[in-house]
């Protein structure tokens, strides 16, 4: 389907017929949406949607407005409470099949005619205990399990089912019972009405409605096969390359910690943020300094989510204004999706939002959505550059390295299209116009390396970015000063923002006893020191890679020299510079060299 008939479809959607609300949520294209464009963004989208809030603001009403306007009342309606049996929502005894002697209470089990409807309500989910709340996630999920018969039942309509939740939030944001986070987790959009309310005009509207405060059932109207052909025809479609950076930044760089022993949060969550304390000292102004410790990476679940109600987003904003856009979703539509649901997601940190944020979830948001659009941005022409050398098959470390660590996950991508850039016969930018990737490699370089991909609104054969951007690299490079050294006693680092030398690497007596270390390098990632005639690797220091005469040249040399000591503090000459005060230091200092700060980190 054209992506012009996709829209057409999307505007013959219908508007609510009770619920009002004209509140902006977002805004995506220079469009305005509203909490019903969202909503619909995720309808169409095939997304599970929780809609949270104070009692009374209209969660249940808009519940029912999304069943009657869309599905025309197709919907399966459950009222939580806290001994709810969700199964026997499904399924059923065929009573007569029973009482007929003809099978057993397993053979008498049927299923119901509700696993075909589109939309399951749960109303007020947090009404019901974690427990119960868990028998609900496979119904997010599309199916329920049904052991009589040992058989799986999925829901829906040609494959499509949604779940749509509300629940009361109070206070405490936890209402009766608190979130089991697994259901956080696979309800993929999260939205508080309460942060969206209804405008002036929208209350004067509703109070003309009618004086019953009760809630209003809408006219059935069942778009049902229009929303299952819309979602077919959007499942298939991409993100431009740099909507795929922001997702996988919310995924990958946000999970990134340099004290963990990993260097992720994920495997150390749980003493975060107890161990970031002292972090942003060490750190400076990293890629998110004072917020990093606060914010733990986005599940798998909802980096697929993202993606998904970028689409929809787009598609909703396109058919209202009227402009037919067919630029595939970028990083600033990805961030706004992100920016829309994540706050009650669990990814923030509690104590973090009410001291610093009011104790509001969007406000914290808000704030770590401006800094990570802000770091995506500041390093747009380092992205446009990096996958212009690879396409072209000139990548170096340096295009990498220059974006911090927290961009490493990026080098994985580069250096597989830098790979097939040295094999290519024609010159792969060729290859790329012409459409030969698409047969002849994997899937997902395929996607990225199609001729119709983007990167930055930029046909990515056809990448610009800064002339001196190649300056600002190395300027970059060299600004991000760190040295290792070596004493009587073993080899130390330091980097800007530590407050004392690290000792990486004790010398032991036994082995080498009254020598000292005269060199050291960095080669293919492993720091080697020089000592006596042989070079060491200092993780693995039991052989000697190699005996020389020459020990000391045989390393490669930075091009910084020890100046020595003076009122105990060590002074070095960098190359090209004059001489700098480095740090407080009272040992004697054999050997010095400077290197990237990410080389020294990992130890």
């Amino acid at each position: 389907m054209k992506y012009a008939e996709l829209i057409d479809k999307i505007r013959k959607l219908p508007q609510p017929k009770i619920y009002k609300n004209s509140t902006e949520v977002c805004k995506i294209r220079g469009v305005s949406l509203t909490l019903w464009d969202v909503i619909t963004a995720a309808v169409i989208s095939g997304l599970n949607i929780l809609i949270v809030g104070e009692k009374g603001e209209g969660k249940t009403q808009l519940a029912l407005e999304v069943n009657n306007t869309y599905f025309g009342g197709r919907g399966t309606l459950i009222r939580a409470h806290p001994d709810l049996k969700t199964r026997d929502i499904y399924t059923a005894l065929n009573l007569e099949k029973l009482s007929s002697a003809k099978g057993d209470t397993h053979q008498a089990l049927e299923i119901v005619e509700s696993v075909k409807n589109p939309l399951t309500i749960l109303d007020e989910v947090n009404r019901v205990p974690q427990i119960t709340q868990n028998q609900v996630l496979s119904i997010l999920d599309g199916y329920i399990t049904v052991p009589e018969k040992n058989e799986y039942v999925f829901f829906g309509v040609n494959g499509f089912h949604i779940g749509l939740a509300t629940a009361n939030l109070g206070r405490s944001y936890s209402g009766i019972f608190p979130f089991d986070p697994a259901y956080l987790d696979r309800s993929h959009l999260i939205i508080n009405v309460d942060n969206f309310p209804p405008t002036t005009t929208d209350l004067i509207k509703i109070q003309q409605q009618d004086i019953n405060p009760r809630l209003e059932r809408p006219d059935a109207e069942d778009y049902t096969s229009l929303i299952v052909d819309i979602w077919k025809n959007m499942s298939g479609m991409s993100l431009s390359l740099d909507g795929l950076i922001a997702d996988l930044y919310l995924k990958k760089s946000l999970d990134y910690c340099y004290k963990s022993p990993t260097k992720r949060k994920s495997t150390v969550r749980d003493d975060i943020p107890n161990m970031c304390q002292g972090c942003l000292l060490e750190r400076g102004e990293g890629e998110l300094a004072d917020v990093c410790g606060y914010v733990v990476p986005t599940s798998t679940r909802s980096f697929k989510a993202y993606k998904a109600l970028a689409f929809g987003l787009c598609a909703v904003a396109d058919a209202k204004s009227g402009n037919i856009n067919p630029a595939l979703p970028g990083y600033e539509e990805v961030l706004q999706a992100f920016r829309i649901t994540a706050p009650y997601s669990g990814i923030l940190d509690s104590a973090w939002v009410k001291r610093e944020h009011h104790g509001n979830p969007y406000l914290a948001l808000d704030f770590l959505h401006r800094k990570i659009k802000s770091s995506i941005e500041d390093k747009i022409d380092y992205i446009k550059k990096a996958f212009s050398d690879s396409i072209s098959g000139r990548l170096t470390r340096d295009s990498v390295e220059v974006m911090g660590e927290e961009w490493f996950w990026l080098e994985e991508i580069l250096n597989e299209i830098n790979l097939i850039a040295h094999n290519s016969p024609e010159g792969l930018q060729k290859e790329i116009k012409e459409g030969k990737v698409l047969y002849t490699q994997d899937f997902w370089i395929a996607s990225i390396l199609h001729p119709d991909q983007t990167l930055f609104g930029e046909n990515i054969t056809q990448l610009t970015y800064g002339k001196d951007i190649g300056k600002k690299i190395r300027e970059k490079l060299s600004g991000m000063y760190g040295v290792a050294f070596a004493t009587e006693d073993g080899i130390y680092i330091w980097y800007e923002g530590m407050d004392q030398p690290k000792l990486i690497f004790e010398l032991r007596k036994e082995k080498f006893r009254k020598k000292e270390i005269k060199g050291l390098a960095f080669v293919r990632g492993k720091l080697l020191f020089a000592i006596g005639n042989e070079v060491y690797d200092i993780d693995n220091p039991d052989i000697p890679l190699i005996s020389t005469s020459s020990p000391v040249q045989a390393l490669t040399q930075s091009g910084d020299v020890l100046l020595g000591a003076e009122e105990e503090k060590i002074w070095i000459s960098r190359e090209g510079k004059g001489k700098e005060i480095m740090i407080p230091w009272q040992k004697k200092v054999t050997a010095v060299l400077s290197a990237p700060v990410y080389k020294l980190k990992r130890f």
